[in-house]
């Protein structure tokens, strides 16, 4: 067992993470003899970092203030966006940025979020280079070992982790397997070299095999009969009156907090101004009049009768911004494009089925809904019917970053994912495509898959076993909101998953 003794540990402590895991995490790393340093972003985070007193971080360094002050962070030296996509190998800089909704969306203008630019080019090429420096000194100024993130949502946790394959640190986050309940421990934003691509790929090629073949073969017949929704999504309003009457006097709560507690005006950033987590009374009462309107207008849409359609092919809208999608597919957030282009590139009689993210339901906008349904060889289905039922009906799926993905694996459909992850490329019904003017071609390709194979069996039941075998069954998102007893668990495997990564460094 490696020792963590003087081990230089880099946790970035956001948002609810910090409070309800990263801080603990960090406790046990200094119990361990570790020396810490922190990136803290949210700005009542930030100050509950500094004023705690269990931990001792040798250098603190606060988003927030590099997004009020990027002049301080650049000082004289001048950094070009040239720069960085040298040091760090990339193409552009530009798809990290588009991913972060506080720079190119306004949640000002618009409930939720409008598709304008909220701040200029000149502000955000500021903000990008002071960040990349001060991510970049931090790192040369403290030497750590390893890198913690909660997981990869946004452009400083993929620059963070860039910078530590630039000076070989290893970056640790947790991500979804796509397996109900299984999450992993990943290195890298797209799911590049983890341990499950490994595994799964050692499977494939037949040089292992898993002890956890059976339980993956149990897996699959069991979700073919009943259908297993991702335990993230978020459950309807329950019918009772005790939780509608406290959800409709929220807005008034959050408006007398706001005058009267000062933290809660606490994560203005200048620089932004309104955010999910800075909203002035005016917006708290647009917000919920607006959810309000667009939930009862989504439940009485006229949606396309599912009964009616054809030959389809599965287009499922993603939440929206999503970070974690947007990082990872940036070409193809904007959802009404994605699906004209694709419903152009149908061969045959084929029509594209849309249906709504649950999740989405009260956010999205009803000129939203509109222009999806009045596109050409588009149908968008009510959202209330089941994602099984979909499934059993359509020839194919076309998704980018989405759990569908998976579930259409499950029930023998092609999908053509839009996106570049590591992760999908292991499940063997996935075509990868970003190349709109050759989709046609593509989708034929996919359509002719043949998924009743040996061998698409064989490596469907791999990914899951790999998923097994590497994987860990809890709770993370809600450890994550609330925190909880078990965390003890959390503890134990990212000591276990720390201490692998290191040796094999070694």
């Amino acid at each position: 067992m490696l020792n963590l003794k003087n081990k230089k540990i880099l946790i970035f402590q956001q948002r609810g993470w910090a409070l309800n895991i990263g801080h603990f995490l960090a406790k046990k790393f200094q119990a361990e003899g570790c020396s810490l340093a922190a990136i803290t972003l949210k700005k009542i985070t930030h100050k509950f970092i500094i004023e705690q007193t269990e931990v001792k971080y040798a250098e603190i360094l606060n988003v927030d203030d590099i997004l009020e002050y990027p002049e301080k962070y650049l000082g004289k030296e001048k950094i070009t966006f040239t720069d960085i996509c040298r040091e760090l190998k990339l193409d552009s800089v530009w798809p990290l940025i588009y991913a972060d909704r506080w720079l190119v969306r306004s949640y000002g203008e618009k409930y939720y979020y409008s598709y304008r630019q909220h701040v200029t080019d000149e502000f955000i090429i500021a903000y990008i280079t002071a960040h990349y420096k001060a991510l970049r000194d931090l790192i040369k100024s403290f030497k750590p070992d390893i890198i913690i993130i909660a997981t990869f949502v946004y452009e400083g946790h993929v620059l963070l982790s860039l910078l530590g394959d630039k000076y070989g640190i290893p970056t640790i986050s947790i991500t979804d397997s796509k397996v109900p309940g299984y999450n992993m421990f990943a290195r890298d934003y797209l799911d590049r070299g983890g341990e499950l691509i490994l595994k799964a790929k050692e499977l494939n090629k037949g040089k292992t095999d898993s002890a956890n073949r059976e339980k993956a073969r149990q897996f699959i017949s069991d979700f073919k009969e009943k259908f297993q929704a991702p335990h993230h999504l978020k459950r309807p309003l329950e019918e009772n009156i005790f939780k509608k009457i406290r959800h409709e006097l929220r807005p008034l709560k959050l408006i007398y907090e706001w005058y009267t507690k000062p933290s809660t005006r606490a994560n203005r950033i200048k620089t932004i101004g309104p955010t999910v987590d800075y909203r002035p009374p005016k917006l708290l009462l647009r917000d919920h009049f607006c959810q309000k309107k667009y939930l009862k207008y989504a439940q009485n849409f006229s949606y396309y009768p599912f009964e009616k359609v054809g030959k389809f092919v599965f287009f499922p809208l993603q939440f929206t911004p999503e970070a974690s999608a947007d990082l990872m597919c940036p070409l193809f957030n904007n959802q009404v494009e994605t699906a004209r282009q694709i419903a152009m590139s149908l061969p045959d009689d084929y029509t594209l089925v849309v249906k709504e993210h649950p999740d989405m339901v009260g956010l999205r906008s009803p000129s939203y809904l509109k222009t999806i349904a009045r596109t050409a060889n588009v149908k968008l289905i009510d959202y209330r019917i089941s994602s099984e039922e979909v499934f059993k009906k359509a020839d194919l799926l076309v998704a980018n970053y989405s759990t569908t993905i998976f579930e259409a694996a499950i029930y023998g459909k092609p999908a053509i994912v839009l996106g570049d992850t590591e992760t999908f490329k292991l499940l063997p019904n996935v075509i990868n495509h970003t190349d709109m003017q050759t989709m046609a071609a593509v989708i034929k390709r996919a359509l002719a898959l043949d998924t009743s194979s040996s061998e698409y069996q064989r490596r469907l039941e791999n990914y899951i076993a790999a998923v097994f075998d590497i994987g860990f069954d809890f709770k993370y998102m809600k450890a994550w909101e609330r925190g909880g007893e078990d965390i003890e668990e959390l503890w134990r495997l990212y000591k276990n998953e720390i201490e692998r990564v290191l040796n094999l460094k070694n």
